[in-house]
This record gives structure tokens, sequence and C-alpha cells, in this order.
């Protein structure tokens, strides 16, 4: 067997969510419960039962790659031929990796805490993958200079996400530039993978900075998943710099030939209508306002999200050093599900989802405080508990 894929531990999201007990309030998973618009799949499914159900070109259909780029406009990937339609963003984070990054010379460094699908995909490939970890003291801000500082000799890829699972934050642009700028610099191209796949899901004004918009090197990862309550369609994109177009092409023809044609056809509905992208915006405000006002009102300690759908919440002693323990605790007694921290790459935190109704969330949160307060409960684990 691979030893790379065989040394890679299972999925910790999924391992608390296949334990969850009947009536759990779920503040684990980052599934949206919202219902999707149907009428994209409706005409998907007219067009198939005119057209049939082709493969389309590998890169996908060129309608909806020209519907992408022009959606986005981000100057150096304005053409389809820049973008690639995958799998899911997964598939487009993997075929960075994989199309992109030499095992045998390069690196790629990660700025935690994080999704861990960006080292995990590096140690499947052989690829040297390395943590830059944002400061919990300034609540994960956007930090250049700490980014900047641990580029070596090998990085030849720098992998973010903004809005950032699990901590909600946002990098301003400002910060963005100061990165780029560094990374400009550099005597080699340095590429930065901005995963976006949370950026219509923003709760201030103006929807988050990209680097795409001024620093040539940039990938983007996208997705219909989040922003559209579509995460069983599987529709994500790649956009890339054209001179990497060839190569990631090549990985994606070899490990799924084409995405799904009806998921296809619905997104070029939904790119005629790009309202549909953001109509589940002002839902996740309320979300927002519902979880700030239920964690404030239990006075529990919290990372103020500025977008997704996910917040940190900072554990008490004696948990602090062992999230697992009381997100294994909390589900146990109390039927609530969270995420530890440690899955992202940080300490001291439990990560809520509020995707759940606000009375579900409501109560989650009043009995996570309930547990908090438990006189003489200690966070160590009983037998046979840990997650699979």
């Amino acid at each position: 067997m691979n030893p790379h894929l065989v040394s890679i531990s299972p999925s910790v999201i999924r391992a608390l969510n296949d334990r969850k007990k009947e009536g759990a309030i779920d503040l684990g998973m980052g599934q949206p419960v919202l219902k999707p618009e149907l009428y994209p799949l409706v005409r998907a499914i007219a067009w198939v039962e005119e057209h049939g159900c082709p493969y389309s070109p590998n890169a996908g259909f060129l309608e909806l790659r020209s519907a992408i780029a022009r959606h986005f406009q981000y100057p150096y990937l304005s053409e389809p031929g820049t973008v690639c339609v995958t799998v899911g963003s997964q598939e487009a984070l993997y075929l960075t990796v994989q199309g992109l990054l030499d095992p045998a010379t390069d690196e790629a460094l990660v700025v935690t805490p994080t999704f861990p699908a960006y080292q995990k995909l590096c140690h499947m490939l052989g690829v040297s993958a390395r943590e830059v970890a944002l400061s919990p003291e300034s609540g994960f801000a956007a930090d250049a200079e700490r980014v900047l500082a641990a580029v070596g000799p090998r990085t030849r890829l720098i992998a973010l996400a903004s809005p950032c699972n699990p901590t909600g934050r946002v990098w301003p642009e400002a910060e963005l530039r100061r990165l780029t700028e560094g990374l400009a610099a550099l005597p080699e191209p340095v590429y930065l993978l901005s995963d976006e796949v949370y950026s219509e899901l923003y709760f201030g004004p103006e929807r988050p900075a990209s680097p795409a918009s001024f620093y040539r090197h940039t990938l983007v990862a996208g997705s219909l998943s989040k922003s559209c309550a579509l995460t069983g369609l599987r529709l994500g994109w790649l956009m890339a710099p054209i001179e990497l177009s060839p190569t990631l092409l090549k990985a994606h023809q070899l490990v799924a030939s084409c995405a799904d044609t009806i998921a296809q056809r619905a997104a070029i509905e939904i790119f005629k209508a790009p309202e549909l992208l953001a109509a589940h915006r002002d839902h996740y405000r309320a979300q927002h306002a519902a979880l700030v006002e239920a964690l404030g009102a239990e006075g529990l300690e919290y990372i103020a999200p500025e977008g997704s759908f996910y917040c940190l919440l900072r554990v008490p002693e004696p948990w602090t050093h062992d999230p697992m323990a009381a997100a294994l605790q909390l589900m146990d007694r109390h039927n609530v599900v969270t995420i530890p921290s440690s899955v992202f790459g940080a300490e001291g935190f439990l990560r809520l989802s509020f995707v759940a109704a606000p009375e579900l969330l409501r109560e989650g949160i009043r009995r996570i405080a309930a547990f908090f307060r438990e006189p003489g409960r200690e966070p160590g684990r009983e037998p046979g508990r840990e997650p699979g």
C-alpha cells in the first residue's frame, strides 16, 4: 500500500459526525441546512432531456468557464482558458499541488489554522508542506510579515483561505498587498493559492479582497457548495495563470476527465443570475447575529468571525490543551457536536458551525456554557472513546 496515504489520519470532522447521537445539536459539520434554488437544476435536467448527458470538454463547458472568468474579473485570470471546472473545490486544491509542485525540489507553505486538506494532499503526493501559524493572541488576524518570514528557498506555493475555515477571519486588502509585494520582490515566483470557497459569505460591507486582483501568480479555488447550499453537487473551479493551465488540465484529465454535466449546466444557470451566489448572505448575517448574541449572553470568549459560517470558541481551563476531550464530553454528556481546533492546527478552541436553526444554535451554546461551568469535570478521555 502507498505509505504516504496509509500514514494520513482519517477526517476527525467526519468521525465525530458519524458518532453523533439521535437528536444531537450539530454545531460541527460545515453543511448548509438551507435548501438550494431549484430552477437551475430543473433547467439543467431540461437541457439533458434535449441534448442527452454527454461528457463536457475536459476543462468544462466553454459557456461556464467564460461565465466564471467574467463574473470575477480578475485581471490575470480573465480568459476562459484560465478556468478549469472541477469536482468540487477539493479537486481544485489537489490539482494545484499535483500540477504545480515538484516533490524533489518544492514545498508548500500553509497558513494555519485552516482546513487540513492542503497539508494532507501534499503528504499524499510526497510534497513537503510546512505550516506558518497566525497568532491566537491577535485573534488569528492576517499577518503578512509572519508569512513572509516563513518563506524558504524551496517555497513555491503559499495556501491561505479568506474567509477562513475555521476562524471566520478575512484577510484585509492592505495585508494581502503587503504579502504579495513581498512575494513579488523574491528572485523566483512564489504562487499564492487563494481558497475563496466562502467569499460570498461575509458580514462586512464589502466582498473580501482577492490577491488575484493584483498579484499575477495567484491561483483561485472556488465552489458553489457553501454559497448556494449545493455541497452535494460537487461543482468547483480552479482559476490559474495561463502558463500553468496546460499542466493543471492534464492532471484534471487523468483524475476526473471532466466535471459532471448536470452540475455544470446548473452552474451555467446560476452564473446567468449571479445574484443567486449572494442570495444566502443575509441569512448567514442573521445567523451570525444570533451567534454573537448567544455567546455574549453566556459570557463565552470567541474569535469574532468576519465571514464563512464558523466561529472559534475559546475553551477555559482545564480544557485549553485538550479541546478534543472537551468536544467528546460535550457530545457524550450534552449531545452537542463541536470540532476541536487541533484539527485545524490550533489549540485552545472549539469550532462552532452556525448553520443550525437559531433556536438550536442558542440551545447548543447554552449547553456548552453549562458544561464549562460544571464543577470537577476533568478532561481525561474515557477508554475507547477516541474518534476513528
